[in-house]
């Protein structure tokens, strides 16, 4: 079983966040996630969750790649982690009342993530779906 050690990295805003040493409008909370309004939103709707203790995508995929270069079966490095979070992220979408109104998931990866220290966008509150139809 996994259980995240809050690993706070004093240079992440969201770790910061996380720890209660920086400012966010908190929508949900639990001892491993919190779920906040987003600055800058895009949709009426614009909430992340993420974990509180600093978690990089790079966690997933650098083992991920590194094993396929070898040629080594691939590594099960992402599964307890997103186990972990996407219930809360629905839980989250139940809270907001989303599951019935509509809502978007979205997860950047690479250059599209402003932000290294994971997290996930909950995105509603409109008639037409947020950022465009997928």
């Amino acid at each position: 079983m996994l259980v995240l050690c809050i690993m706070i990295d004093k240079n992440c805003l969201f770790c910061q966040i996380g720890g209660h040493k920086e400012p966010a409008e908190i929508v949900w909370e639990n001892e491993e996630f919190i779920a906040i309004k987003n600055k800058h939103p895009v949709a009426p709707v614009h909430v992340l969750v993420l974990p509180k203790s600093h978690v990089e995508k790079s966690n997933w995929v650098a083992p991920l790649r590194e094993a396929k270069l070898r040629g080594a079966k691939l590594p099960d490095t992402t599964g307890e982690f997103w186990g972990k979070i996407m219930p809360v992220v629905f839980e989250v979408v139940v809270l907001l009342g989303l599951d019935k109104t509509g809502y978007k998931l979205v997860n950047n990866g690479a250059g599209y993530n402003h932000f290294e220290h994971e997290h996930i966008h909950i995105l509603g509150g409109t008639e037409v779906e947020p950022g465009g139809s997928t």
